[in-house]
């Protein structure tokens, strides 16, 4: 009888730990994720995992800045609208890791590939581009980038990346994701100053535009502003001139 008593206090010890240790957890994982830049819309979506995840990323993101700092900065103070700025790119910011991690991607990354920023933040590229384009993005992002003398290295290259975006404009779940032509063009930027812990920070990323390249079959697609349609007859006669 003695020993039935002694067990079930052990287990009543072992309940009550467990539930503190899920307490302490959960209480954690809150403030973590009050910490991160986003409405609380958007973090009570969010799991633990997806919280890590985030957390991580907005740590490479801090780091990122140390690798830009030499950039000339504008002195005189400019009234900017990000919605605005973001529609003259006609495309979307990303910035990669040295290993394929996204460690930014600008919001409006969702009008062109369906998937949301969040949601990509701190994934990794190489799962969500075609497998014949990831020799080409490993020897980009690759370390022998260290070996060039320059601390900016232009880059331009094409990608398929998933999109879950219908021609119709539809969202589709990510297993049925068709894959998007993407012009990407920017720099790889490197550390200047050397750093105390190497293996810990990030040495160099790279900092990029992604531009949607329209699909042939699909002429309804809306087109950068420098670009035109016109359609021909088989002599060559314009047949039809958009407005632009």
């Amino acid at each position: 009888m003695l020993d039935l008593l002694n067990n079930e206090k052990r287990k009543e010890k072992s309940r009550d730990a467990a539930r503190c240790r899920r307490s302490k957890e959960t209480e954690i994982f809150t403030d973590i994720s009050q910490a991160l830049p986003l409405s609380q819309q958007q973090i009570a979506q969010l799991d633990k995992a997806s919280i890590m995840r985030l957390a991580i990323s907005y740590l490479r993101v801090r780091e990122m800045v140390d690798i830009v700092s030499d950039i000339p900065q504008i002195k005189e103070e400019i009234k900017t609208d990000d919605t605005v700025f973001l529609k003259s790119l006609e495309g979307f910011l990303l910035v990669l890791s040295p290993n394929g991690n996204f460690v930014y991607l600008s919001e409006n990354v969702s009008d062109y590939l369906g998937i949301t920023q969040i949601d990509l933040m701190g994934q990794n590229i190489y799962e969500y581009t075609h497998p014949c384009d990831h020799d080409e993005i490993r020897e980009i992002l690759s370390s022998k980038t260290q070996e060039s003398s320059s601390t900016d290295e232009r880059k331009s290259f094409f990608i398929r990346l998933k999109c879950t975006l219908t021609s119709k404009g539809r969202s589709v779940n990510l297993k049925s994701a068709t894959y998007k032509v993407i012009h990407v063009r920017g720099h790889i930027m490197h550390k200047t100053e050397p750093c105390d812990d190497p293996k810990g920070t990030m040495q160099r990323c790279l900092i990029a535009i992604g531009q949607p390249i329209p699909h042939p079959s699909n002429i309804e697609a809306p087109l950068p502003h420098q670009t035109f349609l016109t359609k021909h007859s088989l002599d060559m006669k314009f047949t039809y001139a958009d407005e632009k």
